[in-house]
């Protein structure tokens, strides 16, 4: 089977991590190879990609469309966004009305990109009103997304850039929160101090688990609520 960046086309980041550099803020001239890395990993190796996007022939670049356009439009002027160089991006959320324009994130997704989705629409609506009830009720970071390239998969480098990520919002003192689905997943985030405080299913396709980490890497864990 072709990979994904032979499947879209594209040659991909340099073989060598170490060649990619530091973690930085994103920035515009990153957009391509961050955006198209992270549609490659959400369309063909995160359960959600498939769930939200069934048909596999145009999955990967609706994907690219939307990612492209939100990174652009809200994340970039006011989140907060890390890369290391275009192979790893993560996407912050900051606390709502904590900053000018931060209001923009209000709502997870705006009524057209609900009809982009098509028959999905309705379900991407109960998915984000499900995660918007998980969600800690005290002033948090958001952890809207972290993606690395696929050809890149396993070699440290979403562990780096979220720990340097970590590293500021606890020297700020924040509490930080996410959603994930797999228990992989869960366990990779468990080590960086996160713990499960609720979940739920989106019929029997997609399960939604929240976690959370207080500074220092503490989490608050309540154990999962029942599926």
């Amino acid at each position: 089977m072709a990979s994904a960046s032979e499947r879209s086309g594209r040659s991909g980041p340099p073989a060598d991590p170490d060649a990619l550099g530091e973690p930085r803020p994103l920035e515009p001239r990153d957009l391509p190879a961050a955006t198209h890395a992270i549609a490659r990993a959400f369309a063909w190796y995160e359960p959600w990609g498939g769930w939200a996007l069934p048909d596999a022939s145009d999955r990967e670049e609706r994907l690219h469309r939307l990612i492209e356009a939100d990174v652009r439009e809200r994340f970039l002027p006011f989140g907060e966004c890390w890369t290391i160089g275009g192979a790893t991006t993560t996407l912050w959320i900051p606390p709502i009305g904590s900053a000018p324009g931060t209001e923009a994130f209000a709502r997870r997704r705006g009524e057209a990109e609900y009809a982009s989705f098509g028959d999905r629409g309705e379900a991407m609506r109960a998915g984000d009103e499900l995660i918007a009830s998980l969600r800690p009720a005290e002033q948090h970071w958001y952890l809207d997304t972290i993606a690395t390239a696929p050809e890149l998969f396993g070699r440290g480098l979403a562990g780096r850039l979220l720990e340097h990520d970590l590293a500021i919002r606890d020297t700020a003192g924040d509490l930080c929160a996410l959603d994930t689905h797999t228990p992989r997943q869960i366990s990779f985030y468990e080590r960086h101090g996160f713990s499960v405080v609720g979940e739920g299913a989106l019929g029997d396709e997609l399960q939604v688990v929240m976690m959370v980490r207080r500074p220092g890497g503490s989490g608050e864990s309540q154990g999962r609520s029942a599926e």
